[in-house]
């Protein structure tokens, strides 16, 4: 019996205290729960899916209708009424339907119903085992895993709101259920006040070496090491010259929140450097009440690969030569150059005669895949190409790295063509009965590369032969004797084109005759000469 009576005893005082703080309320006192322990009155919410309290089980609260394809959720703890009695009130936000694989995100909202402060506020929700959270603002706390996600909200201030945004992959299709709880705490009522004392911490931790394109992860790791809670806790870092945040600023502060005895937090900065070089640097860390430490001093070392590249080829080739162009690229830099690459565009008017090992086309480039340069490392490659006509082949090469400007280089070829000029001569019919014409057919064909120009084309005649008519793409003049047919000079005869001229003569006596026939060209050092062989008879 008396064990009863102080059970109602410690009811009626414990209901006094939640009447007094937060006005009419219901409190719950669980069996099994060790109140002295817990520091005062503890009220909780329930597990949706799960019954109800049994105080719970008369009233239903009806939610506000959902808006467009959101699904809406809440519960007033511990009474679930929301207009009476309840501290703290949860709303839970979230798409009604979603897709297996694509992003599915909702809201939590904490929200302290009463005029005075609560204490501890923790959301804990129980996840389905068809969901795998990737992200949540705030991040979860200690105690998450095993399908259990843990938000430790802190202190709620009169009817002040707190959320929780968590995202994630629905991982297979079917319901995927969100059941969410919350704890807290009142205000403690003792009058053995325990004095503690917190003591803070700090360590901190930095790669040792980056590339200049890298962004630099900081970790702070802050410990309470005393007897009371770190409240208020931040970390400031003041950033060397050379080092910014992500935001662009150099004084930077993070909020760690509040440390219980023996708890250690982790927060991280996200810093870039804007030059190479080495950079030293500690942080502070500063909680209420005065208490700041300093960390250790980290040293990061920030490079650079610096990448120069050279092509080298022949300055003149003929039509009908290959074109050769070696290539090397250097790391002059002192970071690594990952993921090297050369790629060389095809000129025009070529194609690609060959290529050093490990080369691959696709299209008019050419590309070789290096892979990693160390400092001061070079490789050299090289390309040849067959030029189709004359002009200027004009190569360039860039080679890019991961962290490095890409950089080019080029090189020019003049292709040059050849005129070769070939002179054939015939007679249309031999032998020839005195009396008769003969008819001589002049071929001048172009078999070089290059136009030929100013050919000139010159007929003499023996005394066997008279002159008699003539035609061409040039007029001739006629000697006075009528032995020397010269043409006029012919200003272009481009590559593989052909050039015709007839001379007609009459066979005056008979014998063993010789048509002759000089041309001469600019680019010809001396004329070549060319004679026919008619017999004349009776």
């Amino acid at each position: 019996m008396g064990g009863k009576n102080k059970m109602y005893k410690s009811l009626f005082i414990s209901g006094i205290l939640a009447f007094t703080l937060y006005g009419c309320g219901t409190f719950k006192f669980e069996t099994g729960v060790d109140h002295e322990k817990e520091k005062g009155p503890h009220y909780h919410g329930h597990v949706e899916g799960e019954p109800p309290p049994r105080h719970l089980r008369g009233h239903v609260h009806e939610p506000e209708p959902p808006k467009s394809d959101m699904c809406v959720t809440d519960g007033a703890y511990p009474t679930n009424d929301k207009d009476c009695c309840s501290v703290v009130y949860l709303q839970k936000m979230g798409p009604c339907s979603g897709r297996v694989g694509q992003e599915y995100c909702y809201t939590v909202k904490a929200t302290n119903l009463t005029k005075r402060k609560v204490k501890d506020v923790e959301v804990v929700q129980t996840l389905p085992k068809n969901f795998e959270i990737k992200s949540s603002d705030p991040e979860m706390g200690s105690g998450s895993g095993g399908g259990v996600a843990k938000w430790f909200l802190g202190e709620l201030g009169p009817e002040e709101t707190k959320e929780i945004h968590v995202c994630g992959v629905p991982t297979q299709s079917g319901n995927m259920p969100f059941c969410t709880d919350v704890t807290y705490k009142l205000p403690e009522l003792c009058l053995d006040p325990l004095i503690t004392e917190p003591k803070v911490t700090i360590a901190k931790r930095a790669p040792s070496e980056v590339l200049l394109c890298d962004m630099i992860p900081v970790t702070f790791v802050v410990t309470n090491t005393g007897t009371g809670l770190a409240t208020n806790v931040k970390v400031r870092e003041s950033l060397p010259q050379g080092l910014k945040a992500q935001d662009g600023k150099t004084d930077v502060e993070l909020d760690v929140g509040s440390l219980k005895p023996g708890e250690s937090r982790e927060v991280t900065l996200t810093v870039q450097a804007e030059k190479t070089g080495t950079f030293n640097n500690s942080a502070t860390v500063v909680a209420e009440g005065g208490l700041s430490a300093e960390s250790n001093t980290t040293t990061t070392t920030v490079k650079q690969p610096v990448l120069t590249i050279a092509k080298t080829g022949p300055d003149k080739v003929f039509l009908g030569r290959n074109i050769s162009y070696d290539i090397v690229v250097t790391n002059e830099g002192d970071g690594v150059a990952a993921a090297t690459i050369i790629e060389d565009a095809i000129p025009a008017n070529t194609s690609v005669a060959s290529a050093t090992e490990g080369a691959m086309m696709s299209g008019s480039i050419v590309t070789w895949n290096l892979g990693t340069l160390q400092p001061q490392d070079s490789r050299k490659v090289r390309v040849t190409f067959t030029p189709r006509d004359i002009g200027v082949v004009k190569n360039t090469a860039t080679v890019k790295a991961n962290c490095a400007e890409a950089v080019s280089a080029s090189a020019s070829t003049e292709v040059s063509g050849i005129a070769a000029i070939l002179l054939e001569v015939i007679d249309v019919e031999d032998p020839i009965e005195v009396g008769g014409n003969e008819t001589y057919v002049i071929t001048v064909t172009n078999q070089g590369s290059e136009t030929g120009t100013g050919i000139k084309v010159t007929c003499v005649l023996e005394d066997t032969m008279q002159y008699v008519s003539s035609s061409g793409p040039t007029n001739a003049a006629v000697s006075a004797d009528g032995k020397t047919i010269t043409f006029e000079s012919l200003p272009t005869l481009a590559s593989k084109a052909k050039a015709t001229w007839n001379v007609v003569v009459k066979a005056l006596s008979e014998g063993d005759t010789r048509f002759k026939v000089t041309m001469s060209e600019d680019c010809l050092t001396r004329p070549v000469e060319e004679t026919e062989a008619t017999h004349f008879y009776k």
